[in-house]
């Protein structure tokens, strides 16, 4: 028993017979190309014959073209047609003939028709629809239209494959999984469900009716993870098409197959209405499509669940879907509103760092999968915010007593949050929103950053410092994006955001004068809202807490105070700031630099670091007194203060400028150097 012949090679004889044909009825019938060719009707139909069989058996074409991507009987023929109009002159010579036009070598819309009513007797209608401008098989970017004169009709506007489809023929490049330009993660079905399976159930069977399905939540976290659970409820991969600031490519997403597509189209309906003809466009040929919106954007008549935060158990079953049931998924939901996908990605992150250090490859530490999300989330946050590193403990913090009360509070507060919030039935009732906000107020130095490092390392968070040059931009909406994008990283609970210097942002709006004054006070609206319903820990520092705006003042949970430090904290600052007492000269005595100069925390440690500079650079490496006089010489003239002989007193024959004695040689000294 021969072989069976491959599509392309049915389509080559479809073309070489239907030129036959062609020149046969020009001599000896009428032209009707509803009704089909009238010549050799038992060849066309012998041939239509094993042109279904070719699509029932599959081959690689036609596995793809009608398997993969769905496309109908029509369209598979359409798209095998041209191939072969490709591969094979005879057929482009044969595609002349059936197009009445020497000039033409492709497929018309109306040859095509007529070729399709003789081999199967396929509906004339229906196979010119599928071929003339906006058929499926064009919308997938498989064929384009050639341009054609204004004068000829859609239906002799010829068709060409795509070159890109041309290469993949003429190589017999099919791969099994699709390529595209599509940023994807395939994530396999759960064993587990995130949300509630109720909720679950009743989604898909909604997707299942409709064909499409509009996630609406406040993060695309949260509707990413009921994303999730409709693929896992059905036993199928989930597409996970990455979002960006426009509609990912149609033809791109329509030619997804063999899973559950999700779009996530947060950053593209932040700005802009919501995508409609997109949406049909893709709605039109996918079996179902899952679409993740903002929180405000109106979906119209488009079936849509709108969806509130992911709850403590329902981290908790997101961590368990891929941990089990435990001590590790229980401690990693108090801490990360993470999905499915991110956990996922933590846990290969952990796995293969694990590997490399030559341990086990299997087993789970909740430590290392925490320190893989907290990086998830800093990597996610770009060029937005400054991600500081710092293993500063609140030992390390010089503060008064009741300052570091306050902040031993708010580390309590925000890890009973979730519980508060779970069992005690206050899940956002209070006027000050559900996050927590606090403002560090004080001179320069006076440890506020310092003090926002203590409790990132506290509560083993990330501490991101706001780039206000690259947050706040002249481009109506772009803003508040950038915001958006900001808090909802922060949320997911990979962190602190710091706003250093918030008075530059939050401080008492400016009269309206014109536009732009009109504008900046809506920013800082929308920031104090999205404050509000943040449920992380938001900062800011200010120097000059008379310049924030009283309203806004009103709106903060915390407010702390950082006063200048007094004698007693100025000399455990200076203790802290130098090296080890093992690494002083004999006889250096701090007693003089506390009573003498009323310096701020930050000040005595720039002093400290380069006085050990100054040691580091002689042989014996030892802090003398005189590295310690250049030092407070150099930041007195650098914050602007006194620094005469009358403030230095006895320490004045270290300055810059005195004749002193250094191992029995006279020395003088010069402004910073010897």
């Amino acid at each position: 028993m021969p072989p069976p012949v491959s599509a392309l090679m049915l389509a080559r004889e479809l073309l070489l017979l239907g030129a036959e044909a062609a020149v046969h009825e020009r001599e000896t019938s009428t032209f009707d190309a509803a009704a089909g060719f009238s010549h050799a009707p038992e060849r066309f139909r012998e041939l239509g014959d094993r042109m279904r069989a070719c699509l029932l058996r599959q081959d690689p074409m036609t596995a793809r073209l009608c398997g993969r991507l769905g496309l109908s009987e029509e369209g598979t023929w359409l798209v095998v047609l041209a191939a072969a109009v490709e591969a094979h002159p005879e057929c482009a010579a044969a595609a002349s003939i059936l197009a009445e036009d020497e000039r033409v070598q492709l497929v018309t819309p109306a040859a095509f028709a007529r070729l399709l009513v003789s081999a199967q007797g396929a509906s004339f209608e229906r196979a010119l629809a599928e071929a003339i401008e906006g058929g499926a098989a064009e919308r997938m970017g498989l064929v384009e239209r050639i341009e054609a004169a204004v004068q000829k009709p859609l239906a002799q506007v010829p068709v060409r494959l795509a070159p890109a489809e041309a290469r993949r023929h003429l190589l017999a490049d099919v791969p099994d999984v699709e390529p595209t330009q599509l940023a994807i993660t395939r994530e396999p079905p759960s064993q587990r469900l995130g949300l509630p399976r109720a909720l679950v159930e009743g989604a898909r069977a909604i997707l299942d009716e409709e064909g499409i399905l509009c996630l609406r939540a406040g993060t695309a976290r949260t509707s990413r993870q009921l994303g999730l659970d409709l693929a896992s409820v059905a036993g199928e991969t989930a597409f996970l098409v990455g979002g960006a600031d426009e509609p990912p490519d149609a033809a791109e997403v329509m030619r997804l197959r063999g899973g559950l597509t999700i779009v996530d189209l947060h950053a593209a309906c932040q700005s802009r209405p919501f995508p409609e003809p997109w949406i049909r466009t893709v709605s039109r040929h996918l079996p179902a499509v899952v679409l993740l919106v903002p929180h405000n954007a109106y979906t119209g008549a488009w079936p849509t669940v709108d969806l509130p935060e992911l709850d403590l158990d329902a981290r908790r079953r997101v961590f368990e879907a891929e941990f089990g049931e435990g001590p590790v998924a229980a401690a990693l939901a108090l801490r990360f509103r993470s999905s499915l996908d991110e956990v996922r990605a933590a846990s290969r992150a952990a796995t293969t760092k694990r590997r490399l250090a030559g341990g086990a490859s299997s087993g789970v530490d909740a430590d290392a999968i925490a320190l893989e999300l907290l990086a998830q989330g800093a990597r996610k946050m770009g060029r937005l915010v400054t991600h500081i590193l710092s293993r500063a403990v609140f030992d390390d913090l010089v503060v008064p007593p009741h300052l570091r009360d306050t902040l031993v509070d708010i580390v309590g507060f925000y890890r009973a949050a979730p519980r508060v919030r779970a069992e005690m039935g206050l899940s956002g009732a209070s006027p000050l929103g559900r996050g927590l906000s606090c403002l560090f107020s004080g001179s320069p130095g006076t440890g506020k950053t310092f003090a926002a490092q203590c409790l990132a390392s506290a509560l083993g968070l990330n501490l991101y410092r706001i780039d206000l040059s690259q947050v706040v931009s002249k481009y109506i909406g772009e803003t508040e994006k950038a915001l958006s994008r900001v808090f909802e990283e922060a949320e997911a609970g990979h962190g602190i955001l710091l706003f250093d210097e918030a008075d530059a942002l939050f401080g008492k709006r400016s009269e309206v004068k014109d536009a732009h004054d009109r504008y900046a006070n809506v920013e800082v609206a929308y920031l104090l809202q999205r404050m509000e319903s943040f449920e992380g820990i938001s900062i800011l520092t200010t120097n000059l807490r008379s310049n924030m705006d009283t309203a806004f003042l009103r709106r903060l949970r915390f407010v702390l105070e950082f006063p200048m430090p007094d004698a007693s904290m100025r000399t455990s600052l200076w203790q802290r700031s130098l090296p080890p007492a093992t690494r002083w000269a004999p006889g250096l005595d701090l007693r003089h630099f506390v009573e003498r100069f009323s310096l701020a925390g930050g000040s005595i440690y720039n002093i400290g670091v380069a006085a050990a500079h100054l040691a580091a650079s002689e042989p014996d490496g030892l802090v003398r007194i005189d590295h310690l006089v250049r030092a407070t010489y150099r930041e007195l003239e650098k914050v602007g203060l006194g620094r005469s002989r009358e403030d230095f007193g006895p320490l004045a024959v270290h300055l810059p400028g005195h004749t002193q004695e250094l191992n029995g040689k006279p020395v003088v000294w010069a402004r910073g150097r010897a």
